[in-house]
């Protein structure tokens, strides 16, 4: 079977393919770690699997299934004919390739290991590699983490990617090298669709090379992310093993999956391949969150050479308004605005670096403004060309302190969190158990994550009652994102809040039946000072459920609250909120509490709450729960 399926090889070259099928076999070279990670196969049962799903990636009819039929099927398609004494139909069906150059990595490993000779299997060139690689110029590689990004489902968790450097690059030139995505395929702009589909493994994911200084402009200009870039210590054996790898993957596709082989578990696999000894993957939680996949390569001996903050637009523009007397802030808006002109006397008559400073702000918070619209505006252009020509006359002196480095990624608390815990509520006793997969809420410790960003996914919530057997399910929540970003007189967001899923409702002082609510609103966030972030929401909620009049209920409210930073340590949330529900089941509630989180390390902190949930004039249940929080 193997000499009637595989390409047509020298017929003088049987007897040694077979002796190196027999060789390979003695070695088990099908067993070894390097053949394995080439493939990508992981245990299945018994035998074993590929994660790649593009059938245009095994030569063998069982390719995926099997390593043994794979490598022999791998050894028979490198006897192939060269290019040149193939027919037109047989070049068509190859894409131009021979299979030693389609298979590289795979090639170069098992000439390694079998030491081909080069008389009887001789080495075909692959002149589109090498042109390929010529390109690149590779000395390096940097694992390269964009920080969360609420409003694309795709990166609500952040993303990783990796980037090829080339020798003697400095800061800017460096964004002239080439990164390296895996992403899923899709032109799918519905965020609910893209979720639910790639969640399902409903969109096929590839790798991707494009140029660094795209993904940058789109992180730190249009999506306004911050990016973190970890050179990696990898030699240049090792890098080279890499992309000889990549360029087999070309076009080929995995099955997309939102929570485990997305972005981050892949690029785990490709830095598996250049160094087959790390096993990266398997530090991994069941639920991979690219935060994660930064921890897991740091966590790698000697892996990560430093750490290297690239802020966004946006972060460096609210640094350097910060650094402004209000006075330059009234400069910078009305320069903006277009209602005072960069050759303004009064304005001219300032020192060089108060004008300086002004200028590059305006500029700044200008372009910002572009940027944010989307949409040609030729006004503004003209007052942004005005801006640049004004600070081009005056030195070139940097004026602004460099942005400090805020904590990195990695220094903050692991995305699967555990909460065990007991309290009271009304005269009932109980212990509480909850399960996060993901990943941060607005009380979690914020260090490494965007201030005011809450996300958690599937969080599941058990009680046992004193008195009772067994566990009761108080709630099943699928999302709940939170982003709550203060306004100021330069920035002007809205605020907004969405979750879903099955939650305890109060119907009465003796009854708290499951209903499944979705629960969504705006509102407006303020930074009351350095340590107090108010907010304030207009929502609205549907209760679904048997046990609810009509089997449903649909209402407006709001919600305001305070977060206080108490030290670096501690957290509290004081909040009230009021819903009326006015359709199907009719009630008014009320509801006020106070949360407080007490940080112990960067994976442990205790956690206090207390509300009063008011559901009648004369009803109401108090509830108090102290809990530990353990995040893995």
């Amino acid at each position: 079977m193997l000499f009637f399926f595989v390409p047509t090889l020298y017929a003088a070259d049987l007897a040694y393919l077979q002796s190196l099928v027999e060789r390979a076999n003695s070695l088990k070279l099908a067993e070894q770690r390097e053949w394995l990670v080439l493939l990508h196969y992981k245990p299945s049962g018994g035998g074993f699997i590929s994660e790649v799903d593009d059938p245009q990636f095994f030569i063998a009819p069982h390719g995926k299934t099997n390593p043994q039929v794979e490598l022999e099927a791998t050894l028979k398609a490198f006897f192939a004919l060269p290019m040149k004494e193939r027919t037109q139909n047989q070049q068509q069906e190859a894409q131009s390739q021979h299979p030693q150059c389609a298979f590289i990595a795979r090639y170069h490993w098992l000439k390694q290991q079998l030491s081909f000779d080069s008389k009887r299997l001789p080495a075909q060139p692959c002149l589109q590699f090498e042109k390929w690689l010529a390109q690149l110029q590779p000395v390096g590689l940097s694992l390269i983490f964009p920080t969360a990004y609420l409003n694309n489902p795709s990166s609500m968790f952040g993303h990783t990617l990796l980037r090829i450097d080339q020798e003697n690059q400095d800061e800017q030139t460096r964004l002239l090298a080439k990164a390296l995505n895996y992403a899923a395929s899709t032109e799918e702009k519905n965020g609910l669709l893209f979720a639910i589909k790639g969640i399902l493994g409903g969109y096929h994911g590839l790798f991707s090379m494009l140029p660094y200084y795209k993904k940058v402009k789109e992180y730190s200009d249009i999506e306004h992310r911050n990016v973190w870039e970890y050179p990696l210590d990898f030699t240049l054996v090792e890098i080279h093993r890499l992309l000889q790898h990549v360029w087999e993957l070309d076009k080929i596709y995995f099955d997309y999956y939102f929570f485990d082989e997305n972005c981050a578990y892949h690029l785990l696999s490709l830095l598996e391949v250049a160094r087959p000894t790390l096993h990266l993957r398997e530090q991994l939680p069941p639920w991979v969150i690219p935060g994660d996949t930064v921890r897991t390569v740091i966590a790698a001996s000697d892996l990560v050479k430093q750490a290297i903050f690239r802020p966004a637009s946006a972060t460096r523009l609210r640094h350097r308004l910060n650094l402004l007397s209000p006075t330059e802030q009234d400069w910078v808006q009305t320069l903006a605005e277009g209602s005072t002109k960069p050759d303004d006397i009064h304005l001219l008559a300032l020192d060089i670096t108060a004008r300086t400073k002004i200028l590059e702000t305006a500029y700044d918070y200008s372009y910002y403004q572009h940027t944010k619209t989307h949409q040609s505006n030729k006004a503004r252009s003209r007052r942004l060309r005005k801006l640049l020509i004004a600070r081009s006359r005056l030195p070139s002196t940097a004026v602004f302190p460099p942005l400090p480095n805020p904590p990195r990624p990695e220094q903050g608390h692991a995305s699967f969190r555990l909460t065990a815990g007991f309290g009271t509520e009304g005269d009932q006793h109980y212990q509480s158990l909850h399960l996060r997969p993901a990943y941060h809420d607005l009380l979690d410790p914020e260090i490494g994550y965007i201030p005011g960003a809450q996300i958690n996914f599937l969080d599941l919530s058990l009680r046992h009652k004193q008195g009772h057997r067994g566990l009761s399910l108080e709630g099943l929540t699928l999302i709940d994102i939170v982003s709550l970003t203060p306004r100021d007189r330069f920035f002007q967001p809205l605020s907004w809040k969405i979750n879903t899923g099955l939650v305890r409702r109060q119907l009465d002082k003796n009854k708290r039946s499951l209903v499944y609510r979705t629960n969504g609103g705006a509102g407006l966030s303020y930074n009351l000072n350095t340590f107090v972030l108010g907010y304030a929401f207009l929502e609205s909620s549907l209760d679904i459920g048997g046990v609810l009049q009509h089997d449903y209920a649909l209402g407006v409210g709001g919600n305001i609250g305070l977060l206080v930073d108490v030290g670096e340590r501690m957290r509290m949330r004081m909040y009230a909120m009021t819903h009326r529900f006015e359709l199907g089941y009719t009630q008014t509630v009320h509801e006020i509490g106070l949360e407080q989180r007490f940080t112990l390390t960067q994976n442990n902190a205790l956690h206090l709450q207390w509300n009063r949930h008011y559901f009648s004039e004369e009803q109401a249940v108090s509830q108090i729960e102290l809990s530990w929080h353990w995040y893995f």
